[in-house]
């Protein structure tokens, strides 16, 4: 547990000890947020928020992105917290349907894009595209990959270079991870042939960003496919070792979904702190102090990051809707996983 001097009481799952602060705090000035984001990166938006808002006692709780889904599934409703925030798009949209939100009321929603607001319920606060990560001493002298075509024939021309030095989400313990290969499925023609060259690398998998981020830069491993573009681009800035591609073919956009649980203890402050998110000092906050994507970048700029010529992005926002929830059916997801460890993971299925 971490007691900023802002007063933001800030938990991890795994720290769950009662503060005392907590305790001198009226039960009406808290406010309970459940997220799937790393503290690091979303830190300097609390802190933002608590600046407007002293009297509110901020509670952070931070979870894997299904740890998260299966927690608030868990909880009696009793025990919900104000607001739940994931990038697990998929598993956000399945919460809300199954009745676990309430509308988020305010101007701000009427100015979001269609693709980032479903029934006013679930509304999305960043736009972070998702890309690929390079070890730069590994690639000096040789060309990075630009697209997902070109990165599926470099790693069977070349694989000697890429064999175990290649790693990515694993779609079967990862909420992201899913998402993203489940999109890149629905979006791509090439995802069943790249998802081969993957396994013929024998790509390694991952359940977190940032130990798969320490391996690229470490030199572990020389590749990453299909991460968080937020957290890598974030990575970057600090760490020379590694660079980041948007791919210019087509790149995934993960919109960071964010709910009011319809047990909310505190909904104004939950309403307040979801419309901060939204608005134009919260998205500027987002954009200049944290390690997140606005919701309207500046893609100019955020194209402009990556170190190659031709800065043509298509870029594919993720839109949050019922449609998400087809890959979340049992039959569908025991199907989608089998097929992809058989392809990306040849091993585990012999």
């Amino acid at each position: 547990m971490k007691l900023l001097s802002i007063l933001i009481i800030l938990l991890t799952s795994k720290t769950f000890a009662e503060s005392a602060a907590l305790e001198t705090v009226r039960e009406s000035d808290k406010l309970i947020i459940y997220s799937a984001t790393d503290l690091n990166a979303i830190e300097s938006v609390l802190e933002a928020f608590k600046i407007q808002n002293p009297q509110i006692a901020l509670e952070y709780h931070e979870f894997d992105t299904q740890e998260l889904d299966q927690t608030i599934r868990a909880e009696s409703l009793a025990n919900q917290p104000d607001v739940v925030i994931s990038s697990a798009m998929d598993l956000q949209v399945r919460l809300v349907n199954d009745g676990y939100a309430q509308p988020v009321l305010g101007e701000a929603v009427a100015a979001l894009p269609s693709w980032a607001n479903w029934r006013n319920e679930v509304i999305g606060f960043t736009y972070e595209p998702i890309v690929f990560v390079y070890n730069k001493k590994a690639f000096q002298g040789k060309t990075v990959p630009l697209t997902h075509e070109s990165l599926a024939s470099v790693m069977r021309n070349e694989h000697d270079f890429f064999i175990h030095k290649v790693g990515s989400y694993d779609a079967r313990r990862s909420g992201i991870g899913y998402l993203v290969a489940t999109q890149d499925e629905v979006t791509s023609s090439i995802s069943g042939r790249l998802q081969e060259s993957l396994g013929r690398a024998r790509t390694k998998v991952y359940g977190h960003t940032a130990i798969l981020l320490d391996d690229i830069a470490s030199g572990k491993l020389l590749f990453g496919y299909n991460l968080l573009g937020s957290y890598s681009l974030g990575r970057e800035k600090r760490d020379s070792r590694i660079g980041v591609v948007i791919p210019q073919d087509y790149a995934l956009v993960v919109s960071r979904a964010v709910f009011i649980s319809k047990q909310a203890k505190h909904v104004s402050n939950a309403q307040r702190f979801v419309n901060f998110l939204i608005s134009k000092e919260g998205q500027d906050v987002i954009a200049k102090k944290s390690e997140l994507v606005a919701l309207f970048p500046d893609i100019d700029s955020l194209v402009s990051q990556q170190d190659v010529q031709d800065q043509t992005i298509n870029f594919h926002p993720i839109p949050l809707g019922p449609a998400l929830m087809v890959y979340l059916d049992d039959s569908k997801r025991r199907r989608f996983i089998k097929a992809w460890e058989n392809a990306l993971l040849p091993s585990s299925s012999e």
